[in-house]
């Protein structure tokens, strides 16, 4: 590796000085472990001049693997103690596209089961002032599972992180997608990422960069969460369905509904969709340690409806919780003021 390469590195994924002596120690303890066992998996090999370069390349190396993009770590308010949650859906992308004179950097991508945020650095030609509050990128998002199923539905929206020069030519966007499809899931799938110019979405839409940039990423095939599927009754709004799934990542808290001894589409939408404010008093996770962590934003609330192609009524609501949680410490998770244990 190039000095220059593994500067490049080393200011991409910078871990503090008590995550490199842990990295350390469990890179050490590996290699034991691999000198003592005839089969099993290897410690890394790292081909350098003396054993200071060594343990450089290879603390360098793991964090680049392992390590979550401080930007990401900032936005979702989280610790070195979750830091962990969120690395293992997380992986390292770094494509670099140029077009027309702008280069869209991707970073990195945390993904469970029904979202997907991809972490990218834009930066336009010499001259162009991003001194704007709102940006995003014309796009086309497709996404194939590993059984060759397509995502028919998604959405997405956009986050402009914190800027350190805001009269430069170069920001930092994140894009959360969502699949709101009734089966699909991100686990292993393949995300092609097709964007095209830079918008002001502040100024009518206002084109300030030209360019096309694709990729495509196949995301982690492990579930950093857990899925279970009660197929219980639930009372929502005085009518009677079924509790078909309920899902908790450290980036998602999900559940489905599907007909009972009524269907969803008699019911008021406003049962199913409440208000905002409505929210961390209807849904809500119970911890081990008895504690109660209520929903935050909502990623989407979708109920689709009995047609000709659908052969019954379903719905996905999906939201971020309020806190980074660690999944297996969840008990209970609570409904519309029903309790559910979260088994399996």
């Amino acid at each position: 590796m190039e000095y220059k390469e593994l500067h490049r590195i080393l200011d991409q994924v910078t871990p503090s000085r008590d995550r490199e002596e842990a990295m350390l120690r469990r890179l050490l303890q590996e290699e034991r472990t691999a000198n003592n066992m005839k089969t099993g998996r290897r410690a890394p090999k790292v081909a350098a001049a003396g054993l200071a370069a060594a343990m450089v390349l290879t603390t360098c190396a793991f964090a680049v693997v392992s390590g979550l993009d401080r930007r990401l770590l900032s936005y979702f308010g989280a610790g070195p103690e979750q830091e962990e949650l969120l690395s293992s859906a997380a992986m390292v992308v770094d494509k670099e596209l140029t077009d027309q004179g702008t280069t869209l950097h991707v970073r990195q991508v945390v993904a469970d089961r029904y979202s997907a945020l991809v972490l990218m650095d834009l930066t336009a030609p010499e001259g162009t002032v991003l001194d704007g509050d709102y940006y995003s990128l014309g796009k086309s998002v497709k996404a194939t599972a590993p059984d060759g199923s397509k995502m028919d539905g998604w959405g997405t929206g956009w986050e402009l992180l914190e800027d350190e020069d805001p009269t430069d030519n170069h920001i930092s966007l994140l894009l959360n997608v969502n699949t709101i499809d009734g089966d699909f899931n991100f686990l292993g799938a393949k995300l092609t990422l097709d964007f095209e110019g830079l918008y002001d979405s502040n100024v009518d839409g206002k084109l300030l960069a030209e360019g096309r940039w694709k990729c495509t990423v196949t995301l982690p095939t492990e579930d950093p969460g857990r899925y279970v599927t009660p197929n219980t009754p639930i009372e929502v709004g005085g009518n009677r369905v079924t509790l078909a799934s309920l899902y908790v990542s450290p980036l998602s808290f999900a559940w489905e509904l599907g007909e009972g001894e009524d269907d969803l589409e008699s019911m008021d939408s406003t049962a199913l969709h409440g208000t905002r404010e409505d929210w961390p008093e209807r849904a809500f996770l119970t911890l081990e340690d008895g504690r109660t962590v209520p929903v935050g934003e909502f990623h989407f609330l979708l109920t689709t409806y009995k047609t000709d192609c659908q052969e019954a009524d379903q719905g996905r609501y999906c939201f971020r919780l309020s806190e980074i949680i660690d999944p297996a410490e969840v008990v209970s998770v609570s409904l519309f003021g029903q309790s559910f244990a979260l088994e399996g």
